[in-house]
């Protein structure tokens, strides 16, 4: 099977769409670079979301015998990675429900500060977003740590973990620059 398939294609083009979107509000004053930097906010956590529910289809699919939805081989690929129950789970709870319901979380904070940038809450929501954002950071860390030296004994590249964890670097930077925006005065 080829390590590019149509939904990591989807996910890469969200990642780069997101990314332009920041890259090109971040230094935007006033309420049109703070809504750029909450819509690049929303595609990062839309991809987090849709690819941590294909890395729990595919942990569920290879329980139940074997997975067609990513290569089992190689350097690059997720069957070694997410179909390894010791590594695949935190408290027995697979890696991609977690990044659902993480990013999930961080989808409801981006949302409702898009919904009213004004709002008297908005101010805190944009801390709680950073701290809820910078908090998967270790974990990130630690799943590297683990695809690149404990696995199989090899290093293993899986490309939907790594989606995932460019998605969240990208909302720790949406999120620092939301702060950014909200403590100079730039909000809006």
């Amino acid at each position: 099977m080829s390590v590019i398939t149509p939904p990591l294609i989807a996910f890469i083009a969200g990642i780069v769409a997101s990314s332009y979107l920041l890259i090109k509000a971040k230094d935007n004053s006033g309420e049109q670079g703070t809504l750029g930097v909450l819509n690049a906010s929303m595609g990062f956590s839309a991809v987090g979301i849709m690819g941590s529910g294909w890395t729990w289809a595919i942990h569920n699919s290879m329980i139940m015998g074997s997975s067609s939805m990513c290569a089992t081989e190689g350097l690059v690929q997720c069957g070694s990675v997410i179909g390894d129950p010791q590594w695949n789970n935190l408290f027995g709870i697979p890696w991609g429900l977690i990044g659902i319901v993480s990013f999930a979380l961080i989808w409801f904070f981006v949302l409702s500060i898009r919904m009213d940038i004004h709002a008297k809450w908005a101010s805190g929501y944009v801390d709680l977003l950073f701290y809820v954002s910078l908090a998967g950071v270790p974990f990130v860390i630690w799943l590297v740590l683990v695809e690149l030296t404990m696995v199989d004994g090899a290093p293993h590249i899986c490309p939907y973990c790594t989606v995932i964890h460019i998605a969240l670097i990208g909302m720790v930077a949406c999120s620092y620059f939301l702060r950014q925006k909200r403590d100079t005065g730039a909000w809006s």
